[in-house]
């Protein structure tokens, strides 16, 4: 489990970090009363995602497809050194939308936006992307992926898998790490939770008591106190990510 985090911090840190940033993180540029969004990396709706979060606000959580397809990875050790040969994660893609604003520089019609949003990653990518909510955040969620031929099929989100966690007084961390737990049971990935402080304090650190029955974990990680996620996947490892 460390490493799956390990790679996946790396990807988040190292690699944007050895590139230039501007091919690694999503653009706006404004053009009088338009804009254009534009992005191309690993994991492009998530880069979008957070910055529409940080330029107007607008809660996004992007979680990655199931991957099964070799063709949809790519070999990052080619890029960072310091990684085990052979290291494979998400293929860079990208795409760009055109969207108008209001006078004060908001996009004049924030869901407009995210659906020309999905449906240009539709266009560009191999994967089914319909634009979904959660409560007050929207989700970047695939629900079409390439099977290990390259053919696509549907597919499940992770987080839309229903979890079950005991009934028990626990720090909040502890339920979310019960709950990746029961993900790894049902898919055989190995799907980690939460990690990391906020703020230099480790997040989840309250006790509370806590159940779940059959819930979907989307709606557990709601529950949980979480605003906001990224889902980051590859073969073998999940890392669901709170923002």
């Amino acid at each position: 489990m460390k490493r799956a985090a390990g790679i996946l911090l790396i990807l988040a840190t190292i690699v944007p970090a050895a590139a230039p940033r501007t091919a690694e993180e999503a653009k706006i540029e404004r053009h009088g009363d338009t804009a254009i969004l534009s992005v191309h990396t690993f994991r492009p709706l998530e880069a979008i995602a957070d910055d529409l979060e940080s330029e107007f606000g607008i809660p996004v959580s992007a979680e990655d497809p199931v991957f099964q397809f070799r063709g949809d990875m790519m070999d990052i050790s080619l890029e960072v050194p310091r990684l085990r040969a052979g290291t494979l994660v998400p293929a860079r893609w990208g795409l760009q939308v055109t969207f108008p604003l209001n006078s004060d520089g908001s996009p004049k019609d924030p869901h407009e936006l995210l659906t020309s949003i999905v449906a240009e990653a539709n266009r560009q990518s191999s994967f089914g992307w319909p634009l979904d909510r959660a409560e007050r955040v929207y989700l970047f969620v695939p629900t079409r992926t390439p099977d290990a031929n390259g053919q696509s099929i549907a597919a499940t989100p992770l987080l839309d898998r229903p979890v079950t966690i005991p009934p028990g007084v626990r720090r909040i961390n502890e339920s979310a790490e019960l709950m990746a737990n029961d993900l790894s049971r049902q898919t055989g990935l190995q799907v980690s939770c939460c990690q990391g402080p906020i703020g230099g304090i480790p997040w989840g650190m309250e006790q509370m008591p806590f159940s779940a029955d059959h819930e979907p974990a989307r709606s557990v990680l709601l529950r949980l106190g979480l605003r906001r996620w990224h889902v980051g996947c590859d073969f073998e490892f999940c890392f669901i990510n709170k923002q």
